[in-house]
């Protein structure tokens, strides 16, 4: 395929949260690097111009749409184990048409971006819109479902190596043929030339020993940040803004839940206990309730973009406790903005976080480790403080700045 511009569409089950704003940001990009991109959504509640509702009325397929609901009747009964997200119950029974996709855009796409598709699109529709484009086709690994037969997060599981049979995110035992019919179904239908965009060296992993991508090309890139948002700022200024203490240092991180067992926060809670945080306060976005008694906490509640951004601008450090993830992006962000991570060596955090450079990478799972990581970055002086900032901002403009960014996408729409 010669350079040039190119007609691109975009899929994705929404345009809003995570997974969502990384599609509409995308295709922004893309749009931005003069090529005819769009963006078809199914679930749409951003007023974003750039995003194409799939309208319910071209929903298709009578007799899947009676599957679907004969299926909901049977799985609510059915327990899935929480911490697997097990969200592709109806996998098999996509009641979208590819067709009516296509009509929606005003030219056939010589390249077809999937993101997160949920409930919107299954390797049938997939395959058909490849018959009917010939386009080149690449499935973005937000999480782990485009490898998985219904899970997001797999944790120690191997079933996606082989079949998922014995699926453990599905306790009944009667039941577990969902997983295995699942993953047959992408086995069978994805086109063998389509590939799999991966953001992080711990998903490239599992998608490289995956049944259903280690046969196919696998690309790795990381999450962009626009570097003119996410910048270098005033650390008095951002302080003041949240009405902190310039004379106390600043611990950032999320908690928008206690019960997410992937987060890691029962985990970070306990490194907390074990600092010394006489001189520091916690900067808390989310409205979860944690224990933390005899400490200086400061929260902020659920944030914007902007308001995120002050919030790493403020920290001394941001703390990701996460430990079966895909990204998170907040670690893109956070090293963007200057602002050093501890994290343990799990998803992003295995390519972002450098101990010493960019903040600390603790072992999986060790909240020992967490809290020394921790306790280490507190100590630095001034002049460390400022060339670590520097690093992380040189290092995050280098790999997945808009320019880097730009490069890689270029490679992948002139394949």
């Amino acid at each position: 395929m010669a350079e040039g511009k190119r007609n691109i569409l975009n899929l994705s089950a929404l345009d809003y949260a995570g997974a969502g704003k990384f599609a509409v940001d995308f295709n922004d990009l893309l749009v931005s690097s003069g090529h005819n991109s769009y963006l078809v959504v199914k679930d749409v509640k951003t007023e974003n111009p750039a995003a194409l509702r799939y309208p319910d009325h071209q929903f298709k397929a009578p007799f899947a749409k009676l599957f679907r609901k004969m299926a909901k009747v049977k799985w609510n009964r059915v327990r899935f184990d929480y911490d697997y997200y097990f969200y592709n119950l109806y996998e098999r029974y996509s009641v979208v048409s590819a067709k009516k996709i296509l009509e929606l855009i005003p030219a056939k796409p010589d390249v077809i971006f999937i993101h997160w598709v949920t409930d919107f699109l299954n390797a049938k529709v997939i395959n058909e819109l490849y018959k009917l484009t010939g386009a080149k086709i690449y499935w973005l690994m937000i999480d782990n479902a485009p490898i998985t037969g219904g899970c997001h997060y797999p944790w120690e599981c191997r079933g996606y190596q082989t079949d998922c049979d014995n699926c453990p995110a599905i306790v009944l035992p009667e039941a577990k043929w969902l997983a295995q019919k699942n993953l047959a179904l992408k086995l069978t239908y994805l086109p063998k030339n389509m590939g799999l965009l991966v953001f992080s060296e711990s998903d490239h992993q599992r998608a490289r020993q995956s049944a259903v991508f280690k046969h196919k090309s696998i690309y790795k890139l990381l999450g962009l940040v626009d570097e003119n948002k996410f910048v270098l700022g005033d650390q008095e200024a951002a302080k003041a803004h949240f009405g902190l203490s310039s004379n106390r240092k600043v611990i950032f991180f999320g908690a928008a839940s206690l019960k997410e067992k992937r987060k890691g926060m029962h985990l970070l809670i306990e490194a907390i206990k074990l600092l010394d945080a006489e001189n520091v306060t916690f900067l808390i976005a989310g409205n979860a309730a944690l224990p933390f008694e005899n400490r200086s906490v400061k929260t902020i509640g659920y944030l914007d973009e902007e308001q995120l951004i002050k919030a790493y601008q403020a920290a001394d450090i941001f703390v990701c406790p996460s430990i079966e993830d895909s990204g998170p992006m907040m670690i893109n962000q956070s090293i963007m903005c200057g602002t050093p991570v501890v994290a343990f060596n799990t998803g992003v955090a295995q390519d972002l976080v450098h101990t010493g450079t960019t903040g600390y990478r603790a072992a999986l799972g060790d909240y020992k480790d967490l809290a020394k990581g921790i306790t280490q970055l507190l100590q630095w002086d001034e002049a460390t403080r400022r060339t670590v900032e520097k690093n992380c901002r040189d290092f995050a403009m280098s790999l997945y700045g808009k320019q880097p960014f730009h490069a890689h996408i270029a490679e992948l729409v002139n394949a």
